[in-house]
């Protein structure tokens, strides 16, 4: 083989994999423009502005590619003409890249109903069979181009062979010469210098970059994670946000703090209840915080002796549709049973979920304190040993179980569920609210509590509803008229079915004797957004359209009988409930929690949570929002006032007080810290000492 021959071979297979990689780079393309000029499936625009992200996808997508590409060009230049390796240099670059392809619309579809990314902790998540039943509901309720995802995926490799063929046939019909490589390899080089340019310099954006993060940069990310073990964190920042969050704590609780202490350095905000004076002179030599774990609370507080539970999580209960949060909208409310839990027990107004989708508000609300801010709770967590309110009653007596109208293994709360209660409970056939809670009645009447209670033991039945969810549809037998509703409408729909549901249920158990002895709790998940802030995609903000939910607590408490109805506006959240329960129980027991009991006397408003790379914290007045990925503040709002939270009060601009614009730096340093030591507590497993 002469000289001229062998260039030619060189050449040749040059232009191959520019080809390849400029076809692949095209149908990315394709499916950016399908993304960002498509509504999502709510039928809102994914973006409200996708001229302003389009030529951002395409460079970040031809730096990439580029990128893979270097090395395959490299050794189809250089490799020997008559090395065997030269055969597999282009096939593995078009199977690695129509690899990756497949992973690209799955991370464009769960951007578009979720909100957030594909990640291996989100594959880790829902990689159970259950996943996978529910996914032809969801594509065939797109309101934006039904079935659109099949077709792209049966057709997005095809097309880029066919792109691959006819780049390479418009190559090898001009003279493969190396002045003809000369200016494609210049013009390449030129493009990727002109992208990072674009990118870094000529029009920044953190947020549309995050958006528009390619999925292989967020695998490659996840996967260097998990070989370094993730990055070590700075202990003097952990020692100042220790004594920053304790401070924080003991101000939030009021003089109740005072009744706890701290024994271990190392594990930063576990808690011991003080001993008990009563107990002194006949407790053993062991220090308090070793024995004294689970102490009996102040009687006082005039609560009844072990009483039962019965927790409700309404999935979407969205505070802009419960009736008693609304007293002005003029609509007939959609919770009305809800309204009146509220009228003969204690609720609250500005009560916020603590972790958006259900898996975060769910932990949330069992544990006391919101999920790590950057990694899947549920799933890369489970090594973590965190109690929850059902584990300390059960360690006290109380036999736990929960009941889920939905697969609990869907978010891999099984997994968790398995550690705090007794038994759990779900059966595919009563996955509606209206058999899931006949269901549940007869067994709670007819089992749980006859044999709990006959053996001397209360318990606590926690439970979560399904109909109400997206595509809000799923309630048998509704009528045509009610699924053409606008989702707005039709939600209001499921919501009011499902509180009614919920009537029949506590009708059926509050002719028991034992419910007498019962606090009956509700909440919400989540919420849901409905367009406000142009936000429709649950997992993509915080505002309160998506984190504001009901909370009600209707039981035998002497402060609920003799004042009924009494509704509090300061701030409260999800990470309240283990406390509360727990207080309500009259168990005092040692724990991590950031929240705090609600029926304490005095202490200051508070709540915290974490969605889907956002951070909240409310304090006394205000609630701030941030990005949690650059820790930039992006709002300031008076929660009681603007309960839409409409009006940044926070902004650095002409007009807005100092004051403001201190309480918001303030704030946002305040989440970061707290927040930030949350994260080390769960993933170094320092929640609970045994």
């Amino acid at each position: 083989m002469d000289r001229t021959e062998s260039r030619q071979i060189r050449l040749k297979a040059a232009f191959c994999v520019i080809a390849a990689a400029l076809a692949f780079w095209a149908v990315h393309g394709l499916l950016r423009f399908v993304l960002l000029f498509r509504d999502n499936p709510y039928g809102i625009p994914f973006v409200a502005k996708p001229d302003w992200y389009i030529f951002h996808a395409l460079c970040i997508d031809y730096i990439w590619i580029a990128e893979m590409a270097l090395p395959f060009l490299l050794l189809a230049m250089f490799l020997p003409v008559s090395s065997k390796l030269r055969r597999f240099v282009l096939p593995v670059f078009c199977v690695l890249q129509s690899i990756i392809l497949p992973f690209t619309l799955l991370d464009h579809e769960i951007q578009r109903f979720l909100g957030t990314h594909f990640s291996i902790s989100l594959l880790n998540t829902y990689k159970d069979a259950s996943s996978l039943s529910i996914l032809p509901d969801y594509v065939s309720s797109d309101q934006s181009i039904p079935y659109l995802q099949w077709l792209l995926l049966v057709g997005i490799v095809p097309l880029a062979f066919l792109l691959y063929r006819l780049i390479r046939k418009g190559f090898l019909r001009c003279n493969v010469r190396v002045s003809l490589l000369r200016v494609w390899l210049i013009g390449c080089v030129a493009f990727f210098g002109f992208s990072e340019l674009f990118l870094n310099v000529i029009w920044k954006g953190t947020n549309r970059m995050r958006k528009l993060q390619p999925v292989v940069e967020i695998v490659v990310k996840d996967l260097r994670e998990i070989v370094s073990g993730g990055t070590k964190v700075d202990l003097q920042f952990i020692a100042a946000a220790t004594e920053t969050s304790r401070r924080l704590w003991a101000q939030v609780e009021g003089p109740d703090a005072e009744l706890y202490e701290y024994p271990f350095a190392d594990y930063p905000m576990y808690r011991v209840p003080k001993a008990v004076e009563d107990s002194a002179a006949d407790s053993s030599s062991e220090t308090p915080a070793d024995s004294g774990q689970v102490q009996p609370a102040d009687s006082s507080s005039e609560l009844p002796a072990r009483p039962n539970f019965i927790v409700i999580f309404m999935e979407s209960e969205r505070g802009m549709d419960v009736g008693y949060l609304n007293p002005d909208d003029s609509r007939p409310s959609a919770t009305p049973v809800l309204d009146s839990l509220a009228k003969s027990g204690w609720a609250w107004t500005r009560f916020y979920a603590a972790g958006v989708p259900t898996v975060g508000g769910v932990l949330s609300s069992h544990f006391g304190f919101p999920p790590h801010r950057y990694k899947l709770t549920a799933s890369e967590l489970v090594y973590a040993d965190i109690p929850s309110f059902a584990s300390i009653l059960r360690d006290s007596g109380y036999v736990a179980h929960f009941f889920s109208a939905a697969d609990p293994a869907w978010d891999n709360l099984s997994v968790w569920f398995q550690k705090w209660y007794d038994r759990t409970h779900y059966d595919r056939a009563f996955e509606d609210d209206s058999t899931f809670f006949d269901k549940t009645a007869g067994f709670i009447r007819d089992t749980l509590a006859p044999t709990s209670l006959s053996a001397g033991h209360p318990f606590v039945a926690a439970m979560i509803t399904r109909s109400n969810h997206y595509p809000f549809n799923l309630v048998p037998g509704m009528p045509d008229s009610a699924k053409a509703l606008p989702q707005a409408d039709r939600m209001r729909f499921t919501m009011h079915w499902a509180d009614a549901q919920m009537g029949r249920f506590l009708a059926t158990l509050s002719r028991e004797e034992w419910f007498k002895n019962t606090f009956v709790i509700v909440l919400g998940d989540h919420g849901f957004p409905q367009g406000e802030h142009g936000v429709s995609a649950i997992g993509s903000e915080a505002y309160s359209n998506v984190t504001w939910i009901p909370f009600v607590v209707n039981g035998p408490a002497a402060a609920i009988r003799e004042n009924p109805g009494m509704l509090h506006d300061g701030a409260a959240g999800q990470c309240d409930i283990a406390p509360t329960v727990l207080a309500l129980a009259g168990i005092r027991a040692a724990n991590s929690f950031m929240g705090h009991n609600l029926f304490r006397q005095g202490g200051r408003p508070f709540a915290a949570g974490v969605h889907s790379g956002k951070s909240a914290l409310a304090l006394d007045t205000f609630r701030i929002l941030g990005n949690t990925y650059d820790n930039a503040a992006t709002g300031l709002y008076d929660y009681r006032a603007d309960v839409g939270e409409n009006r940044d009060l926070g902004t650095s601009g002409d007009g807005t007080p100092s004051s403001l614009v201190a309480v918001k730096d303030s704030l946002k340093a305040l989440a970061d810290t707290v927040l930030g030591l949350n994260d080390w507590i769960m993933v170094e497993n320092r929640a609970q000492r045994r």
